[in-house]
């Protein structure tokens, strides 16, 4: 079924049958076309999804056996057909049928943080994800033609209109910027930094979010200014949660 338009609901799953039988931003140069005026930063502040903020064809489906790739414990499977979401600044993004996706798009050392990687509340976003820069999707016509920062960041709006909590979706978005891929500026590639000064680094964050609950564009800060460390390995808790255990050990 094609044209259907989901506003703000969860109702996009993965067929019961394919569940059963396998384990398993925004682009710069339209942006700087709008004024200042018609750029709405996020869903959140979004209040009628009449034009932006929704997703176009649907519910998402699977087409196909499971895949499995060398080097990947988790299944893959193919979606049946085209999936748009249009985002807060009424850009839209598209999954194409035959995009591979594992129901989460979080690496999966870091799956622990997010919970089940299948649940209906991530998989259209997850497979939105995955069409520009997740494993196997190489051959699509999205793949990476955007830069890496717009993608995660449209990933955590596509997570909120689907009904992801704005927490939970802060965390997931949190995990894919911090242990997803980073094209075009590989200077600034982690995979080489050791998995659990990755996970370390994740708690932390973690905590701050739960505490603080900052703004997307904090949690980019949070990020670009701990790469450093990451990086050289002078890995130390950063003073945010230095200031957070001495206070809670007031």
């Amino acid at each position: 079924m094609t044209g259907f338009v989901a506003r703000h609901s969860p109702k996009f799953f993965l067929a019961a049958a394919l569940l059963g039988g396998g384990a398993a931003v925004f682009a710069v140069p339209e942006y700087l076309a709008r004024s200042t005026e018609d750029v709405t930063h996020s869903c959140l502040e979004v209040e009628t999804r009449d034009t932006r903020c929704f997703f176009v064809g649907g519910p998402l489906e699977m087409d196909g056996n499971a895949v499995y790739m060398e080097n990947f414990e988790q299944a893959f499977f193919p979606t049946k057909q085209k999936i748009d979401f249009v985002d807060a600044a009424g850009q839209t993004w598209t999954a194409p049928p035959q995009t591979l996706t594992d129901g989460a798009s979080i690496p999966l050392f870091l799956a622990p943080f997010v919970g089940d990687r299948q649940s209906r509340e991530y998989v259209i976003a997850a497979a939105l994800h995955d069409a520009y820069c997740g494993v196997g999707n190489t051959h699509l016509t999205t793949w990476q033609t955007r830069p890496w920062e717009d993608v995660h960041r449209m990933f955590y709006e596509a997570l909120l209109v689907n009904g992801t909590s704005p927490q939970k979706a802060k965390i997931m978005f949190a995990a894919v910027y911090l242990g997803g891929p980073r094209w075009e500026e590989t200077e600034r590639n982690l995979e080489d930094v050791p998995q659990e000064r990755l996970v370390k680094e994740l708690e932390w964050c973690l905590e701050w979010i739960k505490r603080e609950d900052p703004s997307l564009d904090r949690i980019v800060t949070w990020m670009t200014e701990r790469e450093a460390a990451l990086t050289s390995g002078d890995h130390v808790a950063p003073d945010y949660i230095q200031n957070l255990v001495s206070q809670d050990g007031m």
